[in-house]
């Protein structure tokens, strides 16, 4: 991790989903040495009782919402909660996402598909529809950062549903820039690359214990992602506290005049 900068969010109320595990636990805990009020939801009871417990040894300014936010209503409540508790909302992190069964269209069920879009597009924008609200009714500058993946600049055999989601979480990012920059409201986008995340685990373990499915569905197991491989210059898998730092970054006024972006963190990944 980065240098903690003391400070650099003090009195701004942050809200993140998926914040359990992962890149969204680890943007709540430096987002949390660093001074910000946090309001966090995810639906693992488990883990998001363990991850509210280290928060609270850094700070008391934390409210963590254990709900399943592919309900439109559990967003408005995320919101509100902010609202109520700190008094309005300033950053917005929009983390929340699965990577979905590996499938080729052809073999997807409508149910799979739509699964993945729900959660990897539908609670980004619930959380920005009642979020942008209160950003435009407090009449003062906010920032949104959706957690995209290299998958929404390319694409990855067998992973329709879930290239799809993330191309369509960038267009959504590119949209709201255009449309709220009038309103000081500033909306990017972070595509990591490979990262060491429970999510990243799982999937790996699912592919490797659906060798012939996965490999069925365009998914190689010897080599790339899936085998523990990375291809990339640096050859290596990110640290969820990197992809962390970029996230802040882009939510604190040192990214005062960047919006509309989509920024890899990748290894080099895209460079090829």
């Amino acid at each position: 991790m980065s240098k903690i900068i003391d400070g650099r969010f003090s009195d701004k109320v942050m809200i993140i989903t998926g914040a359990a595990g992962g890149i969204g636990k680890a943007v709540a805990l430096r987002a949390a040495k660093e001074g910000a009020k946090l309001v966090l939801a995810d639906r693992k009871e488990e883990m998001s009782k363990e991850t509210l417990k280290e928060i609270r040894e850094i700070t008391s300014n934390v409210e963590f919402l254990i709900c399943d936010l592919r309900e439109g209503e559990n967003c408005k409540k995320v919101i509100d909660t902010a609202i109520k508790k700190f008094g309005g909302l300033d950053i917005l992190i929009n983390n929340a996402g699965i990577t979905g069964t590996p499938a080729p269209v052809h073999e997807m069920s409508e149910e799979m598909f739509r699964n993945v879009l729900d959660c990897n597009i539908m609670i980004a924008f619930h959380c920005s529809h009642y979020g942008i609200q209160e950003m435009i009714k407090q009449n003062k500058e906010g920032a949104i950062v959706n957690v995209s993946s290299v998958a929404g600049l390319t694409g990855f055999p067998g992973h329709s549903a879930y290239v799809t989601s993330k191309h369509g979480l960038n267009g959504l990012t590119r949209n709201m820039a255009l449309d709220y920059a009038r309103y000081g409201i500033r909306v990017n986008a972070v595509n990591p690359g490979t990262t060491d995340t429970p999510m990243y685990h799982e999937a790996l373990e699912f592919l490797k214990n659906k060798r012939e499915s996965a490999e069925k569905a365009g998914v190689k197991i010897e080599g790339g992602i899936v085998s523990g491989k990375v291809t990339s210059p640096q050859n290596r898998v990110a640290r969820a506290e990197e992809v962390a730092d970029v996230i802040l970054f882009l939510s604190s006024p040192e990214a005062s005049n960047v919006t509309g972006i989509f920024m890899p963190v990748d290894g080099g990944f895209t460079a090829f």
